[in-house]
């Protein structure tokens, strides 16, 4: 490349944050553009001196050393230094590692773009939470940006229709048809409020045929579902999945102010999501479920263009594969069986962060002293449906047709002990899937007897906290001493597997600490805030933790949805040259991350002291 064949324009077209800038501003920073040319080894800024312009390399590389002499290492199209320049001193010293030339922009021009331009502002935050939000601001879809936008107060709320506690059903009933209303608040002495609906009417009055003149309050749900009027519609979606529900109480500062009607919500946001639910409730047979999950991928590609952050969208599908696995069983199982039975989910699907289905993880709790003539044969039509669904089968086995994943509640009980007390190789990790199970169907004191057993063996074994927390260190992190992309030698040439690099020492270190601490959340990010609400984490290394996790689990998002559509492998591997300059630099922040948590784990479960 020389001076004469490099085009400004063309090169800048795909350099961040100047690709992102309007028309104007873009053709402003090519004007002022100058092109400088440093030999091997020249210093390019030296500590200490004040900055006069902003670099980006067009051809050659350039060695960054820091205060404590750590290097790091800038290729074609990366840019420094920022800071320097917001600061107006320079902080580290920058020598070409070989011939170099950079285009170059004037401090006083780079300075205004920062003040004139949000977007390029924010490229520049130093706080990965803020940089984080940039980027999905950048990637959201314009069109589909209100989706997001949108609040309950936005939407149709409808007045709510009030009665005293101790009304009767007649009345009560002649409010509602005054009013137009299929819902009535009643309210409490003590301050509290309930809910009828038209149902509940039905079920509880004219069905039982219940005397008219009865209070109204002996009919009433008071367990409400509420959300704040300020809060987001989308959140008001995942209620109504989660709770299976057709109405939500809306509030202003705890207060009540209204009822959002399902019907309102869905004419808001004509949500697939919310179709697929009611399809999977209504399904009858095992083809209509199969054909009810069918769009998940479609589901998936949906809410990610609409700027929907993936720890909701794992969030919603997580709820969605629970209903389905939920009514599955409901259909293969005899009541007799569900009634002496617990099933659970495992691994990420136990945590809802799996995003598309890249295998089940499934285990059966059986009464003590219950058998049923076709068990065998129930768990594998359970199994071979969900297959047919697009859940693959488990490489590991963790499924309900492995017998070792279907059995008494003794049994398990006895496992657990064992692996306790040989907590080494598949003993740790088999812990590990047990211990992020989510209830699914069946009778919960089962799962409840499960979760106690777990507690009870670990209490204060610290042998067994060092030796289980000690697998989060397993896999190095994929960066070197010079702050480069370790990659693949062989096979996988140039590409790096963020899953075993960088989530699975969060997940698994976040698990180690949530267990010791007796966390009762499985989701990762909720066990991070549940761990800084004990004192555990401090708040600013918590959410690091979880804007860390939150850009992986983005990534492999779209690297799985990349892959799904090429006709790929869905895996978790992904080549660095892939990604734009700004989330290669996210990714090199998140790694510093992840290598800070594992001494922080090693440290903390004193690792060093076990072999």
């Amino acid at each position: 490349m020389s001076l004469n064949t490099l085009d400004h324009r063309v090169f800048f077209s795909s350099v961040e944050p100047f690709c992102s800038l309007e028309e104007e501003r873009f053709g402003s920073v090519l004007a002022n553009i100058d092109v400088a040319y440093y030999r091997n080894r020249d210093i390019i800024m030296q500590r200490g001196q004040e900055p006069e312009y902003y670099y980006i390399i067009a051809k050659g590389m350039v060695e960054e050393i820091d205060e404590e002499e750590n290097s790091s290492f800038y290729a074609v199209k990366d840019s420094f230094d920022a800071a320097s320049l917001l600061q107006n001193r320079v902080r580290h010293q920058y020598i070409a590692a070989e011939e170099t030339l950079c285009f170059v922009l004037k401090k006083e021009i780079f300075l205004q773009l920062i003040k004139s331009d949000a977007a390029f502002e924010s490229y520049f935050l130093h706080n990965l939470s803020e940089k984080m939000n940039a980027l999905l601001e950048r990637d959201i879809n314009k069109e589909m940006a209100s989706f997001m936008a949108t609040r309950v107060r936005d939407c149709v709320v409808h007045p709510p229709v009030v009665v005293s506690h101790d009304a009767s059903i007649r009345d009560a009933v002649a409010c509602m048809s005054q009013n137009k209303s299929d819902s009535l608040i009643v309210q409490f002495p003590d301050g509290g409020e309930g809910l009828v609906t038209n149902t509940d009417l039905r079920e509880k009055v004219i069905l039982p045929d219940l005397s008219y003149d009865t209070a109204i309050g002996t009919i009433v749900v008071k367990k409400l579902i509420t959300i704040e009027e300020s809060d987001f519609l989308f959140n008001a979606l995942l209620l109504l999945i989660e709770h299976s529900i057709k109405r939500i109480i809306v509030q202003r500062d705890g207060k009540t102010v209204g009822v959002l009607e399902q019907i309102d919500l869905l004419s808001s946001i004509s949500s697939k999501a919310h179709l697929t639910n009611m399809q999977i409730q209504q399904a009858r047979t095992v083809d209509e479920l199969k054909a009810a999950s069918s769009d998940v991928v479609y589901l998936i590609k949906s809410l990610q263009q609409q700027g929907v952050k993936v720890r909701h969208i794992t969030k919603l599908l997580g709820d969605l594969n629970t209903k389905i696995y939920k009514k599955l069983y409901e259909l293969v199982a005899p009541p007799e069986l569900i009634e002496n039975s617990a099933l659970i989910i495992l691994g990420s699907e136990g945590r809802k962060e799996q995003t598309l289905r890249t295998d089940q993880d499934n285990a059966l709790i059986l009464r003590d002293g219950f058998e049923h003539p076709e068990l065998r044969q129930i768990t594998k039509d359970f199994t071979d449906a969900l297959i047919s669904f697009g859940f693959p089968e488990c490489p590991g086995g963790v499924m309900v047709v492995n017998p070792y994943w279907c059995k008494s509640l003794a049994a398990f009980d006895s496992e657990l002990r064992r692996w306790v007390s040989e907590p080494a190789g598949d003993n740790a990790m088999n812990f590990a899937i047990l211990i992020d199970a989510s209830f699914v169907a069946g009778d919960v004191a089962l799962y409840e007897g499960l979760r106690e057993a777990m507690h009870r063996y670990i209490r204060q074994d610290n042998l067994f906290f060092a030796n289980f927390a000690k697998n989060a260190l397993i896999f190095e992190t994929p960066l070197s001493l010079f702050a480069n992309f370790v990659t693949e030698k062989r096979g996988r040439s140039e590409e790096l597997d963020i899953k075993k690099g960088a989530i699975f020492p969060i997940v698994h270190g976040v698990r180690s600490l949530a267990l010791e601490h007796y966390c009762q959340h499985t989701n990762t990010i909720e066990r991070i805030k549940e761990l800084n609400d004990k004192g555990v984490l401090d708040t600013a290394f918590a959410t690091e933790l979880i804007e860390s996790l939150s850009f992986l689990l983005s990534l492999r998002l779209n690297i799985h949805l990349q892959k799904y559509e090429r006709g790929k492998v869905v895996d978790n591997y992904l080549n660095p040259k892939d990604l734009s300059n700004f989330e290669r630099d996210l990714l090199r922040d998140v790694f510093k991350i992840v290598d800070r948590f594992k001494k922080y784990i090693t440290h903390h479960f004193r690792i060093n002291m076990v072999r």
